[in-house]
């Protein structure tokens, strides 16, 4: 089998990793994006090591960066002639500083990127990410997750030069992260490494990644939530990084597909909706790729699919996570919409193609 591997420049695992990050660093002025939840670990650990370098630190990323939020952190940049970006925190604030060090020196708006007016013309700033969570991946892929709040659309921007050129993930900096987050998160890892074993675009080293990430992540979650146990969050934390190594190649599938816009309408914590779709999509996606899914439950359960299915099912209930979104009030209404917005990429890479027909089903049984 042919495949082609393309990851960031350089990518550093294991506790107390974060602390070399100063000499990792190209020269120049540094702008850092991180979430609130990091700014005093980053002005305790990072600031004070990177003396003689003007430093602007961003900490008030939104969730799901939207569009206005970006092109704020890109003028905090512009305006010290910044030479490097770190994103130091979740999803969000890595994603918004990937986007950030992308289009720093573009010409054009964020949004232009975003729908696909301009293309990224070439490589950025150096960019260096530092996850605080272990699920979403965004160390390791490239491209970003943004919002726009005029439309609700969320959807990617995405070029071969947004790999990090240093990624470290560094298990110590999840173990603070609240039992909601690791829950919720780690149900992303565990969807990233299941939907990218299962993808029609996988390869023979993709699929060996995401099958140890999903084992890693379905086995070590619960420990990590319930006990914030350290060799739990260290092992989640390693299934995510392998999980985002394997969908880098072989993109992901229909959960991501159905589940970006659906929460980026309804405001679902990412990793929520992965968690409440994930079986359903499996029971559907079951007739077209039985085989490898056997494999996929031999790994994580040691039974059939079926048993498998039902066993993420029951990890959901454990961790704490909804069985459908009837909290967050999806209603038919919402349907077309979310139809309209899901035949992206993630959709193409599903084993088996559904109809709108099909997709709206889905929501139905999901509204609770």
């Amino acid at each position: 089998m042919n495949c082609e591997f393309h990851l960031p420049g350089r990518i550093l695992f294991g506790c107390g990793e974060r602390r070399g990050l100063p000499g990792l660093l190209a020269p120049g002025n540094v702008l850092i994006v991180t979430g609130r939840h990091s700014r005093r670990r980053v002005e305790a650990e990072l600031l004070p090591a990177l003396e003689g370098r003007t430093v602007r630190l961003v900490s008030d990323a939104s969730p799901e960066p939207p569009i206005p939020d970006v092109e704020r952190i890109i003028a905090a940049g512009r305006e010290i002639d910044a030479g490097c970006v770190i994103g130091w925190g979740g999803g969000s604030a890595i994603d918004a500083a990937k986007t950030a060090a992308a289009l720093m020196r573009q010409e054009g708006s964020v949004a232009d990127y975003f729908y696909g007016r301009r293309k990224i013309g070439g490589k950025g700033c150096f960019f260096a990410a530092l996850p605080t969570t272990a699920g979403t991946g965004a160390e390791i892929t490239p491209n970003a997750v943004l919002t726009d709040p005029e439309t609700g659309i969320k959807q990617s921007i995405r070029h071969d030069t947004m790999f990090a050129d240093v990624a470290i993930v560094d298990p110590e900096l999840t173990w603070d992260c609240p039992p909601g987050v690791t829950a919720a998160s780690g149900f992303d890892a565990l969807t990233q490494g299941i939907e990218s074993y299962l993808s029609k675009k996988a390869n023979v080293a993709s699929e060996a990644l995401a099958l140890k990430a999903a084992a890693d992540v379905f086995t070590m979650l619960l420990p990590a939530v319930r006990e914030s146990a350290p060799p739990a969050r260290t092992m989640v934390a390693e299934g995510s990084m392998l999980a985002a190594m394997a969908f880098a190649q072989s993109g992901l599938g229909s959960v991501h597909g159905i589940g970006h816009p659906l929460g980026s309408l309804l405001h679902v914590p990412h990793g929520v909706c992965c968690a409440i779709l994930l079986p359903a999509l499996l029971r559907r996606n079951l007739p077209a790729c039985r085989e490898k899914m056997e494999v996929l439950a031999g790994m994580l359960v040691q039974d059939s699919a079926e048993a498998m299915i039902a066993a993420i099912e029951e990890l959901r209930r454990a961790v704490g996570l909804p069985e459908n979104f009837s909290r967050y009030g999806l209603k038919e209404e919402h349907f077309d919409f979310i139809v309209k917005n899901c035949r992206s990429g993630s959709m193409k890479s599903n084993p088996r193609d559904f109809s709108d027909d099909e997709v709206r089903m889905i929501l139905k049984e999901l509204m609770g």
